[in-house]
């Protein structure tokens, strides 16, 4: 499924976009969205500013489906190592997409800067800045919210009926740090043992059963036992844990969080709340800069969001923490929380990063979206092609998900390990992605387990025989190129042939003219299409200037123009582009699928200056190419041209090129 709008003038001018952050500027709003189960959705959303563009991914799942679950990723070497989403993400059964998560040290050996509980195991402690890094927190019955966390990690010593706060657990510390932290075994397979700043060292070792098994002073170092942790002084005596602790007391390792809420089972650390409770919140956290971005959000339905965009490149710029935060406040979130982003950010899903990433930094964490209860019994395969308008030659994504009889995902397959295919034209298949090699309507196919999907779509041709390439009985309108070539004797004879072969009832179009000497000699009505012309009507015919050696949607006139000619009534509509058929990079697929849209409708002639002549139809429009007079070499006198355009029975328009020497 896909939704496209492409906005009008008046929406630009005023600035009515409900979703963009630049709203005064935007020139196309794009969303493609698809299923992967009956609850999960993916969607790509670029947003075009003409010069420059945001392209956002959001993995979307409803958490009133208790199928979807949310886990975290870590390296399972000990959470003091980074890890690789893309090749992480494979080894983790049921997952359907994940998005980095927390900030972390860009160190050989790293830690998190947050919180870190997983199925209420405690591996690290919250952020030493609590109020400037918020925390994710996921319940045994899956509610999500975000929260800032001020306490640290308690011991609890049962025997004693003693709690100690440790304010710091698994964190990669500086030499300078004075006080006690704790190690698990999740970070560190040993205690650091004494040294020359700490020589009377205590360390309190901890079996994973919660024992007390030695309290160690000026000590080497020592394993730390599997699934225990060792609680350990560092630049100080230590005296506060010798007396503390002794061998055989019981102890509790909890929060005062967790035990204020024993139904918290996951809490992962973040940045700044974006959105409380449908409200834009001080962000504590700011990074300079525009750049990709990771954000998680939950809507008014009880929908996750993971987020990502583009940064960082030549035509997409990126988001700062304001521009998230007006993204999702725009899009009507409930709560939303900033996620570690730049060369982090990392959105997988359908097997792959669809951010992205010109090479991947490996993060500390993710967090994770996982389908449960798969039947293994496929019910339907959802095949999403990720473009609309396509012609041949295009190389168009797809997504495509099997669908278990629970309404699951199957996370066995993804795009990649499908069979695709297409019915009603030919292609080839590169990677995910099919690539027309004939036109026609048909199908793009995906196939597992003996179940077939498909998708329909129209592929147009890319560059056609044109029916409307043909003589007409009698001319109604001249097209000339740009005739001014000064330097050129044989130019002037051939610019008097033509004004001696005018008649008084000629309709010429001079496109780009600066030779006024000539147009004003030739006969009938003359209409000079620059820059500067306005919309001309020729009976069932607007003629329309495109500067389109300069950005389109620099000049609201033109556009203004083209959308006027496009919704009005006339049959023909002519583009004079007063250079090459191209316009800019970002505006192209726009200018393309608005020209193509209205030409189901419309008989569309796009006329543009070349080197050589070409007439062809893409999709449905014609494209006619004329030469300047000052770029023809005159080697060939019958090569130099000008078109003719003929009215047929029905109204419409045909054309032929004209020699100027017959």
């Amino acid at each position: 499924m896909k939704k496209s709008k492409i906005l009008s003038l008046m929406l630009l001018t005023l600035g009515l976009s409900a979703n963009s952050i630049f709203a005064a500027s935007m020139i196309e709003n794009e969303v493609y969205t698809a299923p992967l189960s009956k609850s999960i959705n993916f969607k790509k959303i670029t947003e075009n500013y003409a010069r420059t563009a945001n392209n956002i991914y959001i993995l979307e799942a409803d958490l009133n489906d208790k199928n979807n679950k949310l886990d975290v990723m870590l390296n399972t070497n000990g959470i003091s190592n980074r890890l690789s989403i893309k090749n992480t993400a494979p080894t983790i059964p049921g997952l359907v997409g994940a998005i980095n998560a927390d900030f972390f040290l860009m160190t050989k050996n790293s830690s998190s800067i947050g919180t870190l509980v997983k199925d209420k195991k405690i591996m690290s402690s919250p952020a030493e800045a609590y109020n400037k890094f918020a925390n994710i927190i996921i319940t045994d019955d899956g509610a999500v919210s975000f929260e800032y966390i001020t306490d640290g990690v308690v011991v609890d010593n049962e025997t004693k009926g003693s709690s100690q706060k440790i304010q710091i657990m698994n964190k990669q510390l500086s030499t300078a740090f004075m006080g006690n932290a704790i190690l698990s075994s999740d970070f560190s397979y040993a205690t650091p043992g004494k040294n020359s700043k700490n020589p009377k060292r205590v360390e309190v070792i901890v079996s994973p059963d919660g024992y007390v098994t030695e309290v160690r002073e000026n000590s080497p170092s020592a394993p730390i036992p599997y699934g225990g942790y060792a609680i350990i002084s560092y630049n100080t005596t230590g005296s506060d844990l010798k007396t503390i602790y002794s061998v055989g007391d019981k102890v509790t390792l909890t929060m005062d969080i967790l035990k204020a809420r024993p139904n918290i089972k996951t809490i992962i650390g973040g940045g700044s709340v974006l959105i409380k409770d449908g409200q834009k919140t001080w962000i504590t956290n700011t990074i300079p800069g525009k750049a990709q971005r990771s954000a998680l959000a939950i809507t008014n339905d009880n929908k996750l969001l993971m987020v990502a965009n583009d940064g960082r490149q030549a035509l997409t710029a990126g988001f700062d923490e304001k521009d998230m935060q007006n993204y999702l406040y725009n899009l009507g979130v409930k709560d939303a929380i900033m996620l570690d982003g730049g060369g982090s950010t990392a959105l997988y899903v359908d097997g792959k990063t669809q951010n992205y990433q010109p090479s991947e930094r490996a993060v500390i964490n993710a967090l994770v979206l996982k389908n449960e209860n798969q039947t293994g019994v496929i019910e339907k395969i959802n095949v999403t092609p990720m473009d609309d308008i396509i012609y041949v030659g295009d190389e168009v994504p797809v997504i495509a998900s099997a669908q278990a009889t629970s309404g699951a995902k199957d996370t066995s397959y993804n795009t990649a390990n499908m069979n695709l295919s297409s019915q009603g034209f030919q292609s080839t298949v590169k990677g995910s992605s099919i690539v027309p090699t004939t036109a026609g309507k048909g199908q793009i196919i995906a196939s597992v387990g003996g179940v077939i999907g498909a998708a329909d779509v129209n592929v147009l041709e890319s560059h056609a025989h044109d029916s409307k390439n043909v003589k007409g009985a009698m001319p109604k309108i001249n097209i000339y190129p740009d005739t001014q070539d000064q330097s050129s004797l044989i130019t002037d004879i051939l610019k008097f042939k033509i004004i001696a072969n005018s008649q008084a009832g000629d309709i010429n179009i001079l496109i780009g003219n600066g030779d006024l000497t000539f147009s004003n000699k030739l006969n009938g009505e003359n209409l000079i299409a620059n820059t500067g012309t306005p919309l001309k009507t020729l009976d069932k015919t607007i003629v329309v200037s495109i500067n389109s050696a300069k950005p389109l949607y620099d000049n609201e006139v033109q556009i203004q123009n083209l959308d006027n000619a496009l919704n009005s009534s006339a049959q023909n509509i002519i583009i004079a582009m007063q250079s090459g058929a191209k316009v800019g990079l970002l505006e192209q697929d726009v200018f393309d699928k608005k020209l193509e849209s209205y030409a189901q409708t419309k008989n569309i002639y796009l006329i543009y200056k070349s080197d050589k002549y070409d007439a062809y139809k893409r999709g449905n429009v014609s494209y006619i190419s004329i030469i300047d007079f000052k770029n023809n070499a005159h080697k060939n006198l019958s090569n130099v041209k000008y078109l003719q355009m003929f009215e047929d029975a029905n109204g419409g328009l045909t054309y032929d090129y004209k020699s100027v020497v017959e």
